[in-house]
């Protein structure tokens, strides 16, 4: 819709780069002070986010590049993030193993950094998913609905659906991220253990991807056996994750407050 959100001569600001940028810098800020309620040294997640920030986008624009083999043909269309392009899945494993790799150096607490920086995840898809829409990547398959948008041509969308509305998958995404990242807030108020915002973080985002997806437009290479795509099948396995991270955190919170009676 518009890829380039301000223009000044040479000087061009992309708007997937800049809605990712404005996601890790607000990102950063809520989590650092979010740890600092926690009694952890704010510092720690300015120091980690540079680690997180590497490896997310690394991760997340290498598994889009092999879920979207056919639209990268040339080293300069790797390399263009300003042009969007990322999937969120590799992003986050990458940055959960260096996150994992720097706590352990440091002999911090992961489950309790985790909690404090879940809102922030959440918080990102919604800047973020705003820029794919802007950029016309991520989208959804053709729709007759009331929600549908046609991109226009020079676009991702306008390309593979030429005057064609299409479901405007990056919104829904968008959309669900701020609800995540408000529902996160106001149950980590009341958490009952730490690692439980982190849990719900992971059943909360694997079980709506996995419904988005099947509005969204994937080439064959990032579908599986012709009915699920690659991400809603680490969406199934985020979501089981996050039912044994709170499964196992429960039991073990449990029996300790029975062991202090």
């Amino acid at each position: 819709m518009h890829p380039i959100l301000i223009e000044l001569g040479p000087l061009k600001i992309f708007s997937y780069g800049f809605m990712l940028a404005i996601s890790f810098w607000i990102g950063i800020v809520l989590a650092a002070r979010r740890a600092s309620k926690r009694g952890i040294n704010p510092d720690y997640i300015y120091d980690m986010s540079i680690v997180l920030i590497l490896a997310a986008v690394i991760g997340s624009r290498m598994l889009y590049i092999l879920t979207h083999r056919a639209d990268y043909r040339s080293f300069l269309d790797i390399v263009a993030l300003w042009q969007g392009g990322a999937t969120f899945y590799g992003g986050f494993i990458l940055a959960v193993a260096g996150a994992a790799v720097y706590i352990r150096r440091k002999k911090l607490s992961f489950l309790g950094l985790a909690d404090a920086c879940a809102p922030s995840v959440a918080l990102g898809f919604f800047f973020t998913r705003i820029g794919c829409f802007l950029s016309g990547c991520c989208f959804g398959h053709p729709t007759k609905s009331i929600f549908g948008v046609v991109f226009p041509p020079h676009s991702p969308a306008g390309d593979y659906c030429a005057g064609l509305a299409v479901h405007p998958t990056q919104l829904y995404d968008s959309l669900y991220g701020l609800i995540t990242a408000c529902v996160l807030l106001l149950v980590d108020r009341k958490r009952p253990f730490t690692g439980f915002t982190f849990g719900m973080l992971c059943i909360l985002y694997g079980a709506g991807r996995f419904t988005i997806d099947f509005f969204r437009y994937y080439e064959d290479s990032a579908v599986v056996g012709k009915f699920l795509t690659v991400s809603q099948i680490m969406s199934i396995a985020l979501v089981a994750a996050g039912v044994l991270i709170l499964g196992v955190l429960s039991a073990r919170a449990g029996k300790a407050k029975r062991s202090a009676v």
